[in-house]
């Protein structure tokens, strides 16, 4: 009887212990499980987060390179709309000049052209207009500066036609530079109010 009870408790006890062991192991199997998904919900988070600020830095470049361009455009334009002005200036100037030699053949003028914008703003002008009209422009104002000079040489002698006709075809080129150029950085209304400087200038007698 004793016997039978002493197996009876010991057969009890290992399958305690056993049950006990199969809890430990589930248990562990369990909490291994969780953190895993803790773990991978966390990295799904950080995840995220990464993404996000990968997508607000993206943003915050593409709005940098947006205001970049922008004061690049604004930059331009003003360049070419200083150097269109600048050019019908002169246009205008030298066709005063022509008008007064025409007048009194034996004036000898000194011609003096406005270059501060040609000099400032010629190639940031010509960046914003692609070079189109590169060529055009510099051949402009290198004739201008050229009889600027030679008039200064020739200052003590009156105008001959041959330089009245120089005086009035660079007129007309520098009119030209400035139409070229307005065309692209000022409406149609501003360009008439410009024209219409030149339009009284070439009324009068």
């Amino acid at each position: 009887m004793l016997d039978a009870l002493s197996r009876l408790s010991a057969e009890m006890f290992s399958s305690q212990v056993f049950v006990t062991l199969v809890g430990v192991f589930v248990g562990g199997l369990l909490g291994l499980f969780g953190v895993r998904q803790a773990s991978a919900a966390q990295f799904k988070i950080q995840r995220e987060e990464w993404e996000r600020r990968d997508r607000e830095k993206e943003q915050e470049r593409r709005d940098r390179e947006t205001r970049e361009n922008d004061e690049k455009e604004r930059q331009g334009t003003a360049a070419v709309q200083a150097l269109a002005v600048e050019a019908l200036w002169n246009s205008n100037y030298l066709l005063g000049v022509a008008k007064s030699v025409k007048n009194s053949p034996d004036t000898a003028p000194i011609i003096k052209l406005s270059r501060e914008q040609f000099d400032k703003n010629f190639l940031l002008a010509m960046q914003r207009l692609n070079n189109s009209y590169l060529q055009l422009t510099m051949n402009t104002y290198l004739s201008g500066f050229s009889l600027q000079q030679s008039r200064e040489a020739r200052k003590a002698l009156p105008t001959g036609a041959l330089e009245l006709e120089a005086i009035e075809e660079l007129s007309n080129s520098f009119v030209i530079i400035f139409r070229s150029l307005g065309y692209h950085v000022f409406s149609r209304e501003e360009l008439q109010e410009f024209q219409m400087t030149r339009n009284v200038i070439e009324a009068r007698k």
